[in-house]
C-alpha cells in the first residue's frame, strides 16, 4: 500500500501549491467538471512493480511515475501551460523528500514535459516525474 502513501505525500504538496493559486486539481478518483474556459490540472499515479532487495523481504521498494496534466481551453496561449510546468518543476525537484506513514522516498528524476495533446475544445500538456521509496513490509498475518 505504499504506492498509496507516495501518492498521498505528493498530493498533499500539490494541493497546498494549488490552493495558493486560482487552479483546481482533478484526481482520478473524484468527480470533476471543468467550468467553461477553465485551466485545471489532472493528476494520476502510475505505479511500477514493487520489489525487494533483501532475502528476508524486510523492506519493499516502490517506484512509479506521477503525472500532472495541464488542461487548457483551446485558443489559450501555450505560455500559460509553460509557466505552470516551470512552477511544477520547482515544486517537484529531483531529490525532494516524500514521507507518509512509514513510506520514505524521493523524487528521483526531474519533472519532464510531454508532447501537447490537442482536442477540439482543449489542449493538454502532460508533465511527469519518477519517485522511489521504501517501506517496511508488515509482518505475516498482520
Amino acid at each position: 500500500m505504499s504506492h498509496a502513501r507516495a501518492r498521498q505525500a505528493i498530493e498533499i504538496k500539490l494541493a497546498a501549491w494549488a490552493a495558493a493559486r486560482p487552479i483546481r486539481v482533478a484526481h482520478m478518483e473524484e468527480d470533476f467538471e471543468a467550468a467553461p474556459g477553465e485551466t485545471y490540472l489532472r493528476a494520476f499515479l502510475l505505479p511500477a512493480s514493487t520489489t525487494t532487495r533483501y532475502l528476508a523481504a524486510e523492506a519493499l521498494e516502490y517506484r512509479g511515475i506521477y503525472q500532472i496534466s495541464i488542461v487548457c481551453p483551446a485558443g489559450q496561449a501555450l505560455a500559460t501551460a509553460d509557466a505552470l510546468v516551470d512552477e511544477l518543476s520547482n515544486l517537484f525537484r529531483a531529490d525532494t523528500e516524500l514521507s507518509r506513514s512509514g513510506f520514505e522516498g524521493l523524487i528521483v528524476e526531474p519533472l519532464e514535459q510531454g508532447p501537447t495533446i490537442t482536442e477540439p475544445v482543449t489542449y493538454t500538456v502532460p508533465a511527469s516525474f519518477t519517485y522511489q521509496g521504501v517501506a517496511d513490509q508488515p509482518p505475516a498475518g498482520a
